[in-house]
């Protein structure tokens, strides 16, 4: 068994002479005297440093709390989440930029009260400066700031829910990072008292008619993007801007109708189809939209630009802004596109609509393994009669002053 070569530098800088060999030699000595033979003290040896190597393999391989974050949303974007763009934004700013120390460490090195760090300084974390001065809010469910954290602790949960499963998914590439976890850190934070309250606020029938003349008031193409998210009874803008001029189909005994693509619903949920049929006022309406664009079918249906699909943000815009100039004006309260949403599912109710019809007008509660699975009928003379009423009932508003009477 050959030690060395005598006499050779060694690592220290140390020329290796007899007495450092004699101890060399002393030592192996000592460790193979346990073993039946010589070889078989070599071949333990040669297994130990294969161990070795694979586990100095294996911990370099081991992704970030940042990969691990960044990986969770390129899944989500392969199975075209349609919140997958909010996902990042949120992890973004509230993880990667705000703890960048945090985000470069070892995913299964993070625990439960490192994250609890990132929810607190979520809550209690000073606006963005607006206007004159600076001030610094209380969290509560109304500035959103405890309804962020909330999200912010579920997306971290799901984000460590798909790094448990990613080291043995055999469709992974085999030269992908590994993550090692062994446990979910964010599935020990609770959930966050006074987090999603409900939105019980909505908006009078005067507000709502200034808020119907402050569309009327919009510029072209907003004002027809604005009035079809109105009358098609606030369906959810994310599906609503995937809409394209091939979105809108011909089907017997109900004409025209608006074939958008659902795919919100829990995991493994696939997409489904939701068709609203289109009242001749929505047909009206959308005539700005159908002339501005190109004529192919792939053309995006809702566009500011000629060809490019208008952002889910750019479309809830709208709203916000004009809430802050009608509520600026005394006319209303403040109001967002969530507010408007809520407003006409209120008003239809009190026009009648039950809560099994708004649901379908509104593909809403559609994730039991009946409505998921077997129902495939699509209401669409429900859908089309609510959206008639629905119709009616907004241009009368239109034309009401604020004590209810025609003029």
């Amino acid at each position: 068994m050959k030690l060395g070569v005598f006499g050779a530098l060694g690592a220290d800088g140390q020329v290796r002479g007899l007495a450092f060999w004699r101890r060399e030699a002393a030592q192996i000595s000592a460790q193979a005297r346990p073993f039946s033979s010589l070889a078989a003290y070599e071949e333990r040896r040669r297994l130990d440093q294969l161990q070795s190597e694979r586990q100095v393999s294996l911990e370099a391989q081991q992704g970030s709390f940042e990969e691990l974050l960044k990986a969770y949303v390129d899944d989500m974007q392969r199975r075209e989440k349609s919140s997958a763009k909010d996902v990042g934004r949120a992890l973004e700013l509230n993880v990667l930029q705000a703890f960048p120390d945090l985000a470069q460490r070892k995913a299964k090195d993070i625990s439960a009260a490192e994250l609890s760090n990132i929810l607190r300084l979520c809550i209690h974390r000073e606006p963005a400066l607006k206007g004159r001065g600076a001030r610094k809010t209380v969290a509560n469910a109304v500035n959103g700031k405890r309804t962020m954290a909330n999200r912010l602790r579920s997306y971290l949960r799901a984000a460590y829910s798909y790094g448990l499963k990613h080291d043995l998914d055999p469709l992974r590439a085999g030269d992908s990072v590994l993550f090692g976890l062994t446990q979910n850190p964010a599935a020990m934070l609770p959930t966050i008292d006074g987090a999603e309250r409900a939105n019980t606020d909505s908006l009078t029938k005067d507000e709502l008619r200034h808020l119907l003349l402050g569309v009327d008031a919009m510029d072209e193409p907003q004002r027809a993007i604005a009035r079809c998210m109105v009358y098609l009874g606030g369906q959810r803008v994310a599906m609503l801007v995937r809409a394209t001029r091939g979105s809108i189909i011909e089907v017997d005994g109900y004409g025209s109708v608006l074939a958008l693509t659902e795919r919100k619903g829990g995991k493994g949920a696939m997409p489904r189809d939701h068709l609203l049929p289109l009242t001749p006022r929505l047909q009206e309406y959308m005539q700005p939209l159908l002339q501005a664009s190109a004529g192919s079918v792939s053309d995006p249906l809702f566009s500011v630009r000629t060809g490019r699909q208008v952002a889910r943000d750019t479309a809830l815009q709208l709203f916000s802004e004009l809430g802050a100039e009608l509520a600026g004006k005394g006319l209303t309260r403040k109001f967002t596109w969530r507010m408007v949403r809520a407003s006409i599912e209120t008003h239809l109710a009190q026009l009648g609509v039950d809560e099994q019809r708004r649901a379908w007008l509104l593909s809403h509660g559609r994730n039991g393994v009946q409505a998921r699975h077997y129902d495939r009928y699509h209401y669409l003379r429900e859908k089309r009669e609510d959206l008639e009423l629905l119709g009616r009932y907004l241009d009368e508003v239109r034309v009401a002053d604020s004590l209810g009477r025609k003029g």
